[in-house]
């Protein structure tokens, strides 16, 4: 009884714990995302007057730029938000999350990111998070590595002629500065997290780029209709 005891007080320091690093995370990123993307926006805000009376042209930009964070910051919270209740990433659909996703990589890295979804894309529950996490994770690194002018995520979702499987395709590209891919450790970037997300649902994940030459996040995943309802179960 004390063995059962003292693991059970084990388990529930664990589950704590895990709370409060998540807590502490979701913190970092409210701090580093939202909050300087804020900030920005604010400074842009006090130079519009001035800036309106000597150049209406130049006020008109500001006033974009100030748009473009403000959307972005709302979508940084809406983001979090989601995080908080794990259980919404499911219940919200695919291709409002990637829009999301899409606005605030914009609002922080200061470029335009195109999204575009096509098809029936209700999926399993764990190929759903799985696309969700590998989108967030590469507009990640194209905010903080790629200095990109330009970035489109793009989700085809598409049934067999016969309708008996379903075929997704995922890509994140950016026109940015690349990187060689020799020269990264497996766990920078968070290549070997999206790796093995993909693998955990049986999705091909490849990474293309070279220096100067952008990079290019893509995922396959397909299955029959008896696995789709395996995967969901």
């Amino acid at each position: 009884v004390g063995s059962a005891v003292e693991n059970v007080q084990l388990y529930e320091q664990g589950q704590r714990a895990a709370v409060m690093e998540e807590r502490s995370r979701l913190a970092r990123d409210l701090h580093d995302a939202v909050t300087q993307t804020l900030f920005s926006a604010s400074l842009i805000a006090e130079a519009v007057p001035a800036s309106w009376e000597l150049d209406q042209q130049e006020g008109r930009q500001l006033l974009r730029e100030l748009q473009q964070l403000t959307r972005g910051a709302l979508a940084e919270m809406r983001t979090l938000l989601l995080e908080l209740r794990p259980a919404a990433l499911t219940e919200t659909g695919l291709g409002d999350l990637l829009l999301q996703l899409g606005e605030a990589a914009a609002g922080r890295a200061g470029v335009p990111v195109s999204v575009a979804v096509s098809g029936d894309c209700i999926l399993p529950p764990d190929v759903h998070v799985v696309l969700y996490r590998i989108s967030q994770e590469a507009l990640n690194n194209v905010v903080k590595h790629a200095r990109a002018s330009q970035v489109e995520l793009s989700l085809r979702c598409a049934p067999s002629p016969d309708g008996v499987w379903r075929h997704v395709e995922l890509q994140i590209r950016d026109d940015g500065r690349g990187f060689e891919p020799d020269g990264i450790a497996p766990d920078h970037l968070g290549l070997g997290i999206m790796r093995e997300r993909a693998e955990a649902i049986g999705a091909h994940l490849q990474v293309e780029t070279e220096i100067g030459s952008g990079t290019l996040v893509s995922l396959s995943w397909g299955e029959d209709e008896d696995s789709a309802g395996a995967a969901g179960r």
